[in-house]
């Protein structure tokens, strides 16, 4: 099978596909390009030459957010010049199509998108690309529940909104979809003064689309916590980032299933393309709805555990990160014979 050298901007938001392709029976490297990259080309091209040199890599696979961290012409120039074939997989789709996507994917051999919609944007630059969905890391099973998590009601999710705020609105730009679901999803059942816990980060910050009072604050969990919070909510909430495709659906909405949680998420068109209302996990259109949803289910135990089951087995068996290197390798074949 392959030697894969994934290199990570900005580790902060590292996905984990590299399990995936592991599962898969892949040898990957990572190389992780951070804040002590920045302003300093001369360590990244020490960095990347050591690991290809070295490790050998049939191909590299790459993606996060390269901007403010390093010269992605610099990056792709070294791997360029020793002839390797490069794969950028386009996570930030579509809300950085522009800005961060397109400068590495007209330059890469291959690209992958969790937006089936872009396919034909990309193909007017020439870019070769296919599909590859968001899915749900091995990390994330059913475990036991912990006391310090015992909710009626849990979210695990970062507050994005600083950095692209309307000053008019106070609404997030790039992430408008996103704010539109806190205000949908969350902020009812706070301002019903339900029993819900929030974790993330940025949550209590007063220049955000939406600050949450700090009754209902968690804080910042480490990542291996993750599953236990979904093990010891009664619902596992879910706010959406895209609202225009139909195949790009968030992780936590992977995640949670996988965990084992019954899932009411903000509604878009990518959660009804993959699951089913009622059968794998609920959505919701407005706040009236996410109160009538929560506290139905609250009140059925039985049923709201019967729609758990079923969405974690439809993740188990289709959604998982194997599921998507899999279909990634089935294309690179055609391009990297083995």
């Amino acid at each position: 099978m392959y030697k894969i050298l994934m290199c990570v901007f900005s580790p902060q938001i590292y996905n984990e596909i590299h399990h995936g392709f592991l599962e898969a029976g892949c040898d990957v490297k990572d190389l992780f390009i951070g804040e002590e990259f920045i302003k300093r080309p001369d360590l990244l091209e020490a960095a990347l030459s050591s690991a290809l040199d070295e490790f050998r890599p049939d191909f590299v696979y790459s993606y996060g957010w390269w901007k403010d961290i390093a010269d992605i012409d610099a990056f792709l120039d070294i791997i360029k010049r020793r002839g390797i074939f490069h794969v950028w997989w386009s996570a930030d789709d579509p809300t950085c199509f522009g800005l961060a996507s397109l400068p590495p994917a007209k330059r890469s051999d291959l690209v992958f998108t969790p937006v089936e919609e872009l396919i034909p944007e990309y193909a007017k630059y020439g870019v070769k690309a296919y599909l590859q969905p968001n899915a749900c890391s091995p990390h994330h099973i059913k475990l036991p529940p912990k006391a310090e998590y015992l909710h009626d009601m849990a979210l695990v999710a970062n507050n994005y909104s600083m950095r692209y705020v309307d000053e008019e609105t106070k609404r997030s730009i790039h992430y408008k979809f996103r704010v539109e679901g806190i205000y949908q999803t969350l902020k009812p059942l706070v301002d019903a003064r339900k029993d819900v816990k929030v974790w993330g980060r940025w949550w209590t910050d007063f220049d955000r689309a939406y600050m949450l009072p700090t009754a209902f604050y968690g804080g910042v969990l480490p990542t291996e916590e993750v599953p236990y919070v979904y093990a010891s909510a009664k619902i596992a909430l879910g706010i959406q980032q895209v609202g225009v495709s139909q195949t790009y659906v968030s992780s936590r909405t992977y995640e949670a299933l996988g965990c084992g949680a019954f899932h009411i998420t903000q509604y878009s068109p990518g959660v009804e393309n993959y699951f089913k209302k009622g059968v794998h996990l609920e959505w919701s259109r407005s706040p009236e709805e996410t109160l009538e949803l929560a506290n139905f289910y609250l009140a059925h135990d039985s049923l709201r555990e019967a729609i758990a089951l079923n969405g974690q087995r439809e993740v188990d068996e289709k959604h998982r990160l194997i599921h998507r290197a899999q279909s990634v390798l089935a294309v690179i074949l055609q391009y990297i014979p083995k």
